[in-house]
């Protein structure tokens, strides 16, 4: 005897197998494995998947899409956590399970609030969809922030709407593209019609978004042409942190030599080192470098360093860049003040001072206050650290000038990439970075210490960059630019938005579900069975008919 389709056991499995494809391409798409295209219809089987299901079941297989799409996308934190952390493999590979399901919330709750949304209120998934997610990417907190929209850093004409949104619009627009798709697939499939006013407006929102990205990248071509310009070195050496740890005076031998060669062959304005390059003892923030310290090039050079500050009973140790003239005279500071937990410190450390000792592998490192850019001659450089280029809202902070509120001519980072190993998350973590170029219409010199070094331009293209775990000194000439963007005004306000619509969808379907008499389960797995669309065509005939 046939088993009717709507009991058999494919009709309860797809949807989870939908949820690891559409995983894995959300992943696959990414910056690192480059395939772009992937991303505008990776939410496709998840959408599928959850059409016909209740809330807390969508829950539960958009958690699974989670999980894997950060398995996937996270993969290289076992080495992190091996190097950066101490962790044996076992415990390391836990960490990336407990990291990927932890992350895989968004996911989960943006299936969840879409089909509840959906369902409940009659709005269109084409709409909620993006609106809930682009929601999530800014308010759900996350280690490492993993934005779709930085899949799409290549397609310049598309990334250039970030100068008014922030990276937030560009994933609007990636999770809109996918929701069209479905839309329009389900349209044709079930009713055998085009979704003519769906693919109008996707038409419009496209061209409109491309017009705009040419326009930009004309104007702000011509202003970074016109601009004054910095002849800059960055320092390569291939030394990862285990070199600098076991023997970290040739790391800071090589370091001067390739310097003292790069300026034995141009002129240079500035020369760049990476994070934590040497130690530095200072009892306050003015005075000079020892003679020699930074390889005598007699250029001004920015530096990342270990800093002791204070005297020896009450110094503070700190990650932070140092910014010298051709003297060694410091001209300013800048101390990393997002630090990486249960790396740079323990959360909670300071109240619990005996967390350290169980971890003696942890440093202890003291976050910065002083969101000031650091001054070199009529210019102003901002400066960040580290993962901090990938946090939008802690480079605007640092975009905002300081006391005088005078807007920074050009953006820093120094980083240190080698706890990662040979892995995608170097380019991930440039592809998420190159975005705070086209937010406030900056270039960025990026350093590191074994790759990707790299120089990205105002229109966030990346002009200039290394390799991956190898020995360069690259030079660019970067505009000094000026002005201020819309998204260095407004900030988030995507994301705020988004938020209030996803938080009036959610409240109305609630409601909706109270005045049916039918409490809100969020975590209900039953699954209802579809209506065909015969049966579909009778229930309605039948109530015309009672009307």
């Amino acid at each position: 005897m046939v088993r009717p389709l709507t009991s058999h056991p494919l009709k309860t499995t797809l949807p989870w197998i939908a949820a690891i494809t559409g995983g894995t391409l959300v992943f696959l798409g990414f910056a690192g494995f480059d395939q772009f295209y992937l991303e505008w219809i990776c939410l496709v089987p998840v959408l599928w998947a959850i059409r016909d299901q209740r809330p807390g079941r969508a829950f539960c297989i958009g958690w699974l899409a989670g999980i894997v799409m950060n398995i996937g996308g996270f993969y290289w934190a076992i080495q992190m956590f091996r190097q950066f952390a101490g962790m044996a493999w076992p415990l390391a590979a836990l960490g990336l399970l407990l990291l990927a399901a932890a992350n895989g919330f968004v996911v989960a709750a943006w299936a969840w609030a879409t089909r509840l949304i959906t369902r409940d209120t009659g709005w269109n998934v084409v709409w909620v969809s993006p609106v809930v997610w682009t929601a999530l990417e800014k308010f759900w907190p996350e280690i490492f922030p993993y934005y779709l929209g930085a899949s799409q850093y290549k397609l310049s004409l598309v990334t250039q709407i970030a100068d008014l949104t922030g990276i937030l619009g560009v994933t609007f627009i990636v999770v809109y593209i996918n929701s069209t798709v479905f839309a329009a697939l389900e349209e044709w499939f079930e009713n055998r019609r085009i979704a003519t006013r769906h693919l109008l407006v996707f038409a419009a929102v496209v061209a409109t978004v491309l017009v705009y990205g040419q326009v930009r990248i004309r104007a702000v071509d011509r202003q970074a042409a016109a601009a004054e310009k910095l002849t800059i070195g960055l320092i390569q050496t291939n030394r990862g942190a285990g070199d600098k740890r076991r023997d970290p005076e040739s790391t800071l031998r090589e370091h001067k030599e390739m310097s003292r060669a790069l300026a034995a062959r141009q002129p240079l304005d500035l020369i760049v080192w990476p994070e934590g390059i040497l130690h530095v003892r200072l009892t306050s923030r003015e005075g000079s470098m020892p003679s020699g310290a930074l390889g005598d090039t007699h250029i001004p050079t920015l530096f990342g360093a270990i800093l002791h500050l204070g005297e020896n009973g009450s110094a503070r140790t700190h990650v932070s860049a140092l910014l010298t003239d051709g003297t060694g005279r410091i001209l300013g500071t800048y101390d990393k003040m997002v630090l990486v937990p249960f790396g740079e410190f323990i959360p909670f450390g300071e109240t619990f001072p005996s967390l350290y000792s169980l971890a003696p592998f942890i440093d202890r490192f003291r976050p910065g206050e002083s969101r000031e850019p650091l001054p070199f001659g009529k210019y102003l450089l901002s400066v960040n650290i580290c993962y901090e280029d990938i946090f939008p809202g802690q480079v605007r902070s640092l975009m905002r000038g300081g006391h005088d509120r005078r807007m920074p001519d050009a953006l820093f980072n120094l980083t240190n990439d080698s706890w990662y190993g040979k892995s995608t998350e170097p380019m991930e973590h440039l592809a998420l970075a190159s975005f705070r170029s086209i937010e406030h219409r900056r270039a960025l010199v990026r350093s590191t210490n074994t790759g990707i070094s790299a120089f990205v331009d105002p229109v966030g293209r990346i002009v200039t960059r290394s390799g991956i775990w190898t020995r360069e000194a690259l030079v660019d000439r970067v505009p000094m630019m000026q002005g201020r963007t819309v998204y260095a005004l407004l900030g988030d306000w995507i994301g705020w938005v988004c938020a209030l619509l996803s938080l009036a969808g959610i409240g109305r379907a609630l409601l909706v579900s109270v005045r049916r008499g039918e409490p809100p389960q969020p975590l209900e797995t039953t699954v209802p069975q579809r209506k065909k669309p015969s049966e579909q065509g009778k229930s309605q005939r039948r109530e015309k008919h009672h009307r």
